[in-house]
């Protein structure tokens, strides 16, 4: 699950930038929860409305309501995530449990397992956004087991999480996540270009480097580079 970590990496230090605006976490949670990147729909015209401050956000430059955007953005995608990956886990730890002769090895993924589930299930994100790191750092969790999970090395434990895993809906999940990945990335390069649209000549001089990022991020085909492009635009801004 690379892309989830990829995800995660970025909203985390892209929170610490955000944090330096009063108002940021609470904007980032209306983006998250009414925003126009819906879980199930996405269009350039719901991101526009988000970028141009229609839908409530009143931050004090294009730049706060830039980043207050993409935090929303991920922030709702991670919810989806949580919601969806706690029952995900959960009937997984079930089928696991039914196992006979379960050794220490499988039995402390099931607990790991379950106790990421209830802590996905467990959490929710307050309208004032105070909780909003905790929401990344839960998805953060949440993303490690799937992780750990992937890069095992094949053998009989692997076997038994795999069938588990995928007897639940492991692979749906996956690809739909990696779909949402997609549109966030798609979505994303059209609100910087909206953003690069309003800089003046001397803020494209200051933002130099991020626009050359953005050069490499625009021309870059393959999705996986692509997606790595992503993530280091979190370090610029």
């Amino acid at each position: 699950m690379k892309k989830i970590t990829v995800v995660i990496g970025a909203a985390l230090l892209l929170m610490q930038v955000v944090n330096a605006f009063p108002h940021a976490k609470r904007e980032a949670v209306e983006v998250a929860v009414n925003g126009g990147n819906s879980i199930d729909s996405s269009s350039k015209e719901s991101v526009e409305v988000a970028v141009n401050g229609e839908n409530s956000i009143n931050s004090s430059s294009e730049e706060d309501q830039f980043l207050v955007y993409v935090i929303g953005t991920v922030g709702k995608l991670s919810t989806w995530a949580l919601e969806t990956g706690s029952v995900l886990l959960k009937n997984t730890v079930k089928d696991l449990e039914k196992l006979p002769n379960k050794d220490e090895l499988l039995q402390a993924n099931i607990t790991r397992m379950a106790k990421v589930a209830k802590e996905a299930e467990d959490f929710k994100l307050q309208e004032d956004g105070a909780n909003i790191v905790e929401l990344f750092d839960t998805m953060n969790i949440f993303s490690e087991v799937l992780s750990d999970y992937e890069a095992m090395p094949d053998s009989d434990l692997k076997l038994t999480l795999k069938t588990a895993l995928e007897n639940n809906g492991y692979e749906k999940f996956q690809n739909k996540f990696e779909e949402e990945m997609v549109d966030l990335v798609e979505e994303f390069d059209f609100v910087f270009g909206e953003y690069v649209k309003g800089l003046s000549p001397d803020e494209k001089v200051k933002q130099a480097n991020v626009l050359n990022w953005y050069e490499e991020f625009t021309n870059e085909t393959d999705e996986d580079k692509k997606l790595d492009k992503f993530g280091e635009i979190f370090d610029l801004v």
